[in-house]
């Protein structure tokens, strides 16, 4: 039986190095260039249609664009239009980055805890800074609240600090573990298939585990959606409470 974790091994395609520092091309950087591509060729194509009858794939982004528009203004408000492009463009990255990892020979790179913990921790440093430039000193409300008594404030700050600074932990580890699984799963099934077809060749019982596997792929493909929906809501709810007014507190 193939390794399962032979497949998410980070391997140099293009070495390059840059005054000693290493920017090698990998087949991980590869494929998030392939998907930001993908990306802007299918709003390219799907934006291009000017009748009153859209196509297929101006159809699928509008429900895209609808229901991403549905996140930011349910969680963000009032502030929805200015961080719309951020989330939309982050949902359909992770994504797109979740279904290509689901054809066979390529390669996920939404499985790689690097590269979830660093969309993390974008979405984490991002909301500090805007904190900060729209509330000011009034973003270290959030850690201790007007009216708390005095003899629990120390111990209340310390566990908002720690909470607040394990959120890209906990959304970088969600989007990698169960990403990591699904792929380890559906390799398992597919491997065990591939062997019960070989032993048991004109044996209709092996054409459950490949049955099996066919059902198994069809639930991962919701889970890549699912899991980048679950992403962006996470992000629009810590950008949500650093864009409220001071008014608001």
């Amino acid at each position: 039986m193939v390794d399962p974790l032979s497949s998410f091994e980070v391997h140099n395609i293009i070495p390059m190095h840059i005054f000693g520092i290493d920017v090698s091309i990998t087949n991980s950087s590869l494929y998030m260039l392939l998907v930001v591509a993908l990306i802007c060729s299918v709003c390219a194509l799907g934006t291009r249609c000017n009748g009153l009858i859209p196509t297929k794939l101006q159809f699928c982004l509008e429900k895209l664009y609808f229901l991403v528009s549905g996140i930011v203004d349910q969680q963000i408000q009032h502030k929805s239009a200015k961080m719309f492009p951020y989330i939309f463009a982050l949902f359909m990255f992770i994504m797109l980055g979740n279904i290509i990892g689901l054809i066979p020979g390529s390669f996920s790179f939404t499985s790689q805890l690097v590269i979830t913990m660093g969309m993390a921790f974008m979405v984490w440093i991002a909301s500090i800074i805007v904190g900060f430039v729209v509330q000011g000193r009034h973003f270290f409300r959030h850690f201790c609240p007007e009216g708390m008594p005095i003899y629990i404030a120390p111990f209340f700050v310390l566990v908002e600090i720690m909470s607040f600074c394990f959120r890209p932990v906990s959304l970088g580890i969600r989007l990698f573990a169960n990403m990591l699984s699904g792929h380890i799963m559906i390799e398992v099934m597919a491997s065990f298939a591939v062997s019960l077809a070989g032993i048991f060749m004109f044996d209709p019982a092996s054409a459950v585990p490949v049955i099996a596997n066919v059902f198994l792929n069809v639930f991962k493909l919701v889970v890549c959606v699912l899991q980048a929906y679950v992403f962006s809501v996470l992000s629009c709810i810590y950008m949500a409470e650093v864009l409220k007014p001071v008014a608001d507190k």
